[in-house]
């Protein structure tokens, strides 16, 4: 890893930790940098503002838990591998609502910036499929986000009942 590697790393961990600690809204690119031990200037160097500080820091933490997911992932059909991995994402998501409300505003608004992910996440789900239905699974995403938007709206958010609202969509197709 080089330095600029390790520069960019710094500063979204320390985000990451302030994010947690005090909020989104109560943390300043200004706090970032002093934690980081870098410039401020540095920062926007790496990151343009504070929303791509916790967008970077949002996919890093989500990478992690599909991740985590696929050790445990024996699931064939696409309706199944959804609902195992909704489980631990929408239990990060209700863990972090803040953060989970504001990235799905990005998502709505930047929708480019988040396709890459995206079309990976599909085509994980179909990965034991002999053929990638487009359609299926573009309508099994727009089920996952549309009970993420309803779930983290709720007033208390609940994982289970996300997945469960989730599960009772996605039997149709």
């Amino acid at each position: 890893m080089n330095k600029k590697e390790k520069t960019r790393n710094k500063i979204l961990a320390s985000a990451w930790e302030l994010f947690l600690l005090q909020g989104y809204e109560h943390t300043s690119t200004r706090e970032i940098a002093t934690v980081a031990n870098v410039a401020v200037g540095t920062v926007f160097s790496h990151f343009e503002n504070k929303i791509d500080l916790l967008v970077a820091g949002m996919q890093q933490q989500i990478a992690v838990i599909i991740n985590q997911a696929k050790q445990s992932d024996k699931q064939h059909s696409p309706r199944l591998k959804l609902r195992h991995y909704a489980l631990p994402l929408f239990s990060f998501y209700c863990e972090n609502t803040e953060f989970s409300k504001i990235l799905l505003s990005d998502i709505i608004w930047r929708k480019a910036y988040f396709t890459e992910q995206v079309s990976a996440f599909k085509q994980l789900l179909f990965s034991d499929q002999a053929q990638y239905d487009e359609v299926k699974a573009t309508v099994m995403m727009d089920c996952y986000f549309m009970t993420l938007i309803t779930g983290l709206n709720e007033p208390e958010p609940n994982a289970e009942a996300m997945v469960r609202e989730l599960t009772s969509k996605i039997t149709l197709l």
